[in-house]
């Protein structure tokens, strides 16, 4: 549709135009996005422009962290968006996964000037980003990655590849930024093609602050939203599981993409809810549990960070162990349908895990 400007002799369409006739450039994306983060429609700390990637050589034109804690790759084009820019942002989140706590703390200070103030806090900063934005509980960093791709022309290859993604769920959302000139005047209008756009008529059932649903009513968001029927008896198996054998505080569901299990104030368990999968995330002491004792206890594969993204969409149930930091490893048990919740090793395991969570 048309940008219209109220005028005393009524509607007047504004003319569109494109960027690359202003003469606008990927940087000046940058910029608007780095000054204004909420001009791609949600809140985000951003915390690196042009961000070198050391293993590929590679940099990354701007990397945030959302209010539940994934990293966000935002990549830009000032033209049409060609079929290269989703494989080069998914390469990109795959070796983000790997960063660590440490490694987004160095890139904030680098980003922000602060290399030389011992006294910068950055996960001060980033708790009080997530306060302003009405998120109680302050979620562990980059538990996922997610993708945002930002330019003027959308394909419609681009948007089927986005689509399928998210199918298989792999966070993306694409921006189409459309342009407007009115005399020396330029006025943007950023769109968001994927997701689809939900009608606000498609079901009057949900929470009317539908704007995050996952606060009024996490239970239904998780489980009948984030969840397909498959995955949601899944969840409900391994709930009662856990309700029966532990004493935790949880199940908490009120952040978007996960449900918490804590113990002493502290995540323990971290359940990643999706329509395919469900990935365990388990706080566990340094080298109590490894993935080779885990892999062979449960006869799942072990995960392995070098492989491709479409080789690990293509895994059965699989576990990683990486090292968080000098007292805490963090356990990534992903399980798919199929997954025996209810053998004697699956509870063997969360009593090992249980055990092993870093006393407080």
């Amino acid at each position: 549709m048309a940008l219209w400007k109220i005028t005393d002799k009524g509607p007047v369409v504004v003319p569109q135009t494109q960027p690359r006739k202003e003469k606008l450039l990927e940087a000046d994306f940058e910029d608007w996005i780095v000054a204004t983060p909420d001009i791609l429609g949600e809140p985000l700390l951003i915390v690196g422009r042009q961000v070198l990637i050391p293993d590929i050589r590679d940099r990354l034109d701007v990397l945030a962290l959302d209010t539940a804690g994934n990293s966000v790759v935002i990549e830009l084009k000032r033209g049409e968006l060609k079929d290269p820019v989703d494989v080069q942002a998914l390469r990109y989140a795959s070796y983000i996964a790997k960063w660590r706590f440490e490694d987004f703390e160095r890139q904030a200070r680098n980003f922000l000037g602060k290399t030389s103030e011992p006294e910068f806090n950055f996960n001060a900063m980033y708790e009080e980003f997530c306060s302003d934005a009405g998120v109680d509980e302050t979620p562990e960093l980059n538990v996922d990655q997610r993708l945002i791709i930002v330019g003027s022309d959308v394909r419609d290859k681009l948007g089927s590849v986005a689509l399928w993604l998210r199918e298989h769920s792999i966070d993306i959302k694409v921006v189409e930024v459309r342009a407007y000139k009115e005399g020396d005047s330029i006025l943007i209008e950023p769109a968001i093609i994927v997701p689809l756009p939900v009608s606000k008529f498609a079901d009057t059932g949900k929470p009317k602050d539908g704007a995050s649903p996952w606060t009024s009513d996490g239970q239904s968001w998780h489980l009948n939203q984030r969840c397909s029927p498959q995955t949601r008896e899944m969840f409900l198996k391994l709930d009662d599981l856990l309700r029966d054998n532990f004493d935790l505080d949880g199940p908490r569901w009120n952040q978007k993409y996960y449900v918490a299990y804590r113990i002493n104030n502290s995540i323990w368990l971290a359940v990643v809810t999706r329509s395919h999968t469900l990935r365990l995330d388990f706080l566990l002491r340094k080298g109590s549990l490894s993935a080779d004792h885990v892999a062979e206890l449960l006869g799942v594969k072990k995960f392995d960070t070098e492989e491709s993204l479409s080789e690990k969409l293509g895994l059965p149930s699989s576990v990683l162990v990486e090292n968080r930091n000098e007292q805490t490893d963090r356990l990534y048990l992903r399980i798919k349908e199929g997954f025996d919740l209810s053998g004697e090793a699956f509870l063997k395991f969360l009593k090992e895990a249980h055990k092993a969570f870093p006393k407080q």
